[in-house]
């Protein structure tokens, strides 16, 4: 890459042109090559950064929004009195969206840039709050408001995963995107917490309103995130894309999309079918998943970076199969112990297989793989909530419970194999 100089002499001579062109000034303090080199980020960046703590304050602030919409089927089924196929239709609409959007945010990053994309992102998520408002019944307008945030969702999840493993050191990933999730998982049980006892004295208008002007604040702090340059997914070398088609990389993504069904599956029909025996109140349910995933991200944060992301996986994927599973038999006083097991399995499984999954591709394929990663897991996602309403109408919870619980059994099975192969279970390195 050229650069303009000051003219320091008048008799430039062959020597000087020739060290010139061999050794170019480096300014310390710029950022021009930045976008181009695969280089770690600099050590003064780390999870005690302000571009971190930004990070962190943008994700808690769209997160407090988007689960103040988890209560969404509790409102479906008991205001409008919609069936487990509707209910999975609405759903099923934002992982819709994020899967068809999911493959593209690391182009469109590219082409425009991570803050551009990071504020369409928010304002669409925006807009669908404030959309909520004024919804009476479920028509088309549902939809295209869940569609929103389904491409809100995936687009600030990308986002700010990639933006953070640039900010942290190799070591200390893992620890970094359960951060990240910890941020998300906060709002789990704040949102709800608040929200359904607010939503049963004053109604839901006050709950939507709220999340509307949440996320429009997160736009305030946007601009402080100095680190949101274009990716570097244009130059993704063709040994790169080799790796991101490789068995271990498939598995991760298989993996990622059992992630999805286990949690479009508790999300969706697990409020529902609580119901159905007899319970009154769900949110026990979301105290114990957020409490026991936020003991996972913050007491034990730097636990998965020292035993290594691919062991983690693993086991929290056996524990994830036997949640999902037992859900079966379900009892209504038994929410909250549901919640711990997800919430453990969950608050571990997903950064580690993130991590796994950044650690076995170059730094250079990380937006692209991402893409693919978030595709997967909304994916399985959508999958939940489309397919598997209409067998709960027929067959009823258990079965699926059941069924899914083995899905995510077989994915267990799969990593392990893949990292076996690849050497990632014998050190932490992963």
């Amino acid at each position: 890459m050229q650069r303009s100089r000051p003219l320091k002499s008048a008799w430039p001579t062959l020597e000087s042109a020739v060290t010139e062109l061999a050794d170019p000034p480096s300014p310390p303090k710029t950022t021009e090559t930045e976008p181009t080199a695969p280089a770690p980020a600099p050590k003064s960046r780390g999870l005690a950064s302000p571009e971190f703590l930004r990070l962190l304050a943008v994700q808690m602030l769209f997160g407090l929004s988007y689960s103040s919409f988890l209560l969404l089927p509790k409102f479906l089924r008991v205001e409008l009195h919609a069936p487990a196929s509707q209910i999975g239709r609405v759903m099923g609409a934002a992982p819709i969206a994020a899967a068809v959007i999911a493959p593209f945010v690391g182009d469109l990053a590219s082409r425009f840039s991570r803050l551009s994309v990071l504020r369409l992102a928010l304002l669409a998520e925006a807009i669908a709050a404030f959309g909520f408002c004024f919804s009476t019944e479920v028509g088309l307008l549902t939809y295209v408001f869940r569609a929103l945030q389904g491409l809100a969702w995936v687009s600030v999840f990308n986002l700010t995963a990639t933006m953070a493993a640039d900010l942290v050191p190799e070591k200390k990933m893992a620890q970094a995107i359960g951060y990240l999730g910890l941020a998300m998982l906060m709002t789990n049980a704040i949102a709800p917490g608040i929200a359904e006892p607010l939503a049963a004295s004053v109604g839901y208008l006050p709950v939507y309103l709220s999340a509307g002007v949440l996320v429009a604040s997160a736009l305030l702090v946007v601009p402080g995130l100095k680190s949101a340059r274009k990716f570097d997914a244009p130059q993704v070398s063709r040994a790169s894309s080799g790796e991101l088609k490789s068995g271990r990389i498939l598995a991760i993504h298989y993996g990622s999309f059992l992630l999805g069904i286990g949690i479009g599956s508790m999300f969706t029909y697990l409020q529902p079918f609580a119901i159905e025996l007899g319970a009154k109140v769900v949110g026990s349910f979301f105290f114990g998943y957020v409490g026991a995933a936020m003991f996972v991200r913050g007491v034990l944060a730097d636990f998965t970076d020292r035993v290594g992301p691919a062991r983690v996986t693993v086991a929290s994927f056996l524990l994830y199969a036997l949640t999902v599973g037992g859900t079966a038999f379900l009892r209504p006083d038994a929410l909250l112990l549901v919640g711990i097991g997800l919430g453990i399995s969950h608050g571990f499984g997903y950064p580690a297989l993130t991590a796994a999954g950044f650690r076995g591709v170059p730094r250079e394929a990380r937006g692209r793989f991402m893409s693919w990663y978030t595709f997967s897991f909304n994916a399985g996602y959508a999958f939940t909530a489309l397919l598997l309403g209409p067998w709960i109408d027929r067959f009823g919870f258990s079965v699926v419970f059941l069924a899914n619980g083995l899905l995510i059994f077989s994915g267990a099975v799969a990593i392990f194999m893949t990292q076996l192969r690849a050497g990632a279970l014998y050190s932490s390195a992963g």
